[in-house]
């Protein structure tokens, strides 16, 4: 008893000395109040008379505080983990699938839009969605949603109108020149792939990953070879500008289907479990055509698993990069998700190129340096139309300013005109298009009327800016050169390809103009 009399009396007394010792106040930082908190935890567990040895203060506190501040849970995750490193954060609850999106489907009808002076155009209809059921056709002015006009209105706006719930309805007007037409359409679901090809021209077949995710997206990918195979281009423009990543294993496949030489280290990766550390290294199985060259567009936004794509084949000597230097991301996480919708990326794999040093934070420069510039829209610079009477046949200045019109609207090419001078068949076809968007019967001839509406149209465009794609036309060049050296592959009555056993092509040195989870990057 008298033991303990003395211990409350050394404590008391410890009590009354630090009553009258009132030190200046000085702001702790963030690590001593770390060290503080952890000697409050050990306090508690000591002397606490609600609590014991093998208790948790810190479950206990860090439960009441997300019950009387529940985004503080938030905070504390998102805090934890991006300490680490720039790429490691939580994803609120609902917030994965928008920043994260595992596929490129909406709910909506299946329209791509486009701004058309004041107006918005079907650009295309994609297969298997209710408007194109509909019979809805690429070219229709879109003149109404649910009720609401849709002139001068945004395409963003128009967007959201279309979409909404799985199975609701909304009516949708549109004018072509056989007349107007409303549609009852029904929303769901619309896929759109990431990935996407063509025959650009003779010997130069295109490439666009605007993402590297879905199986779908990868399948067209290993079908697109086999057309490029089939018409024997020389030549792959990769379209990787605006590609933010997603799977790289999906992009370590891609690869391997494109470098023709077996037996090539083209990517490690590299992660840690505990205290051990694995590195990966991906050889090619020589599965590729042997393409006199594969040529990369790049832009700022191309990034991780899209530059584990461009420095494998820049570093092995397969491509020529063209555009602007990438992002810079160089380290691929693991997402973990919850059954809430949130989720924890974390930073889990180093991304070894075969040669360039770490671009993490630095990103890759390209061989060649090119930036798109923007300039006035080409309908902002013609000249007035003459509101008079033209016949077909007419050779004259005034029938050059209507052609000069219509080509800058987009409905005349203006290379297969022989004479912009003269009114021909072209010329009739193009107006007859116009009039057509606008309701009107077709004529063989310019009135007064269909010349008002040409200049309106041409004024709407007054101030508004075009993209010119400088990129893609250096990459164009240099293709056509690449193309000239011969095929380095035979094709037979199959599809199927043979690699010819000879060295590709030496090229100079370009010139610088100027977990569950599945990581991802």
């Amino acid at each position: 008893m008298r033991q303990i009399k003395k211990r409350l009396l050394a404590l008391v007394c410890a009590l009354a000395l630090c009553l009258p010792m009132a030190l200046p106040a000085r702001a702790y930082t963030p690590e001593e109040q770390y060290e503080n908190l952890m000697a409050v935890i050990e306090l508690i567990k000591q002397v606490g008379i609600n609590s014991s040895p093998t208790d948790d203060p810190l479950k206990q506190g860090l439960t009441a505080l997300f019950e009387k501040d529940p985004d503080s849970y938030g905070d504390l995750m998102d805090a934890m983990l991006s300490s680490y490193d720039n790429y490691s954060h939580f994803v609120p609850e609902g917030s994965y699938e928008v920043s994260y999106p595992s596929n490129s489907s909406y709910v909506g009808v299946g329209l791509t839009l486009e701004q058309y002076g004041q107006e918005i155009r079907v650009a295309a209809v994609t297969e298997g969605g209710s408007a194109a059921k509909a019979g809805i056709q690429a070219g229709d002015i879109l003149v109404s949603i649910s009720g609401q006009s849709t002139h001068g209105m945004a395409l963003e706006q128009a967007s959201t109108l279309l979409r909404g719930e799985e199975g609701t309805p909304v009516t949708v007007s549109v004018r072509r020149s056989s007349g107007s037409f409303t549609y009852v359409l029904t929303r769901s679901y619309i896929q759109v792939s990431n990935f996407s090809s063509q025959v650009l021209e003779d010997g130069i077949f295109y490439m666009k990953w605007s993402r590297f995710a879905e199986t779908s997206s990868y399948l067209q990918f290993v079908f697109a070879i086999q057309d490029m195979v089939e018409a024997r281009s020389k030549v792959l423009i990769l379209d990787l500008r605006g590609n933010p990543g997603g799977e790289v294993n999906m992009a370590l496949n891609m690869l391997n289907r494109l470098i023709p030489d077996e037996g090539v280290n083209y990517f490690a990766v590299s992660s840690r479990n505990g205290e051990n550390r694995n590195i990966e290294v991906a050889t090619s199985e020589g599965m590729g055509p042997r393409l006199n060259r594969i040529i990369i567009l790049t832009d700022e936004n191309s990034a991780s698993a899209s530059e584990v794509v461009i420095s494998s084949l820049h570093d092995l000597d397969y491509a020529t990069t063209v555009g602007q230097t990438t992002y810079g991301k160089a380290r691929g996480q693991y997402h973990l998700l919850f059954d809430d919708g949130s989720a924890v990326v974390l930073t889990g794999i180093e991304l070894i190129p075969p040669s360039s040093p770490d671009y993490d934070g630095v990103g890759l420069t390209p061989d060649y340096v090119v930036e798109n510039t923007t300039a006035p829209h080409p309908a902002s610079l013609c000249e007035k139309v003459p509101e008079r009477f033209l016949n077909i046949t007419n050779v004259s200045e005034e029938t050059y300013k209507l052609n000069c019109a219509l080509v800058a609207l987009g409905l005349l090419d203006g290379g297969q005109k022989a004479n912009l001078y003269e009114f021909d068949e072209l010329t009739r076809d193009a107006l007859n298009e116009f009039r057509g968007i606008h309701g009107l019967a077709p004529q063989n001839y310019l009135d007064a009327q269909t010349a008002a509406l040409l200049n309106q149209q041409l004024d709407q465009f007054a101030g508004q800016q075009v993209v010119q794609d400088s990129q893609m036309e250096k990459a164009l060049e240099l293709a056509r050169e690449y193309c000239k050296q011969p095929l380095q592959y035979s094709v037979d009555e199959f599809g199927n390809f043979t690699n010819l056993e000879t060295q590709q092509p030496e090229t100079e040195q370009p010139a610088q103009d100027e977990a569950e989870p599945q990581p991802a990057a």
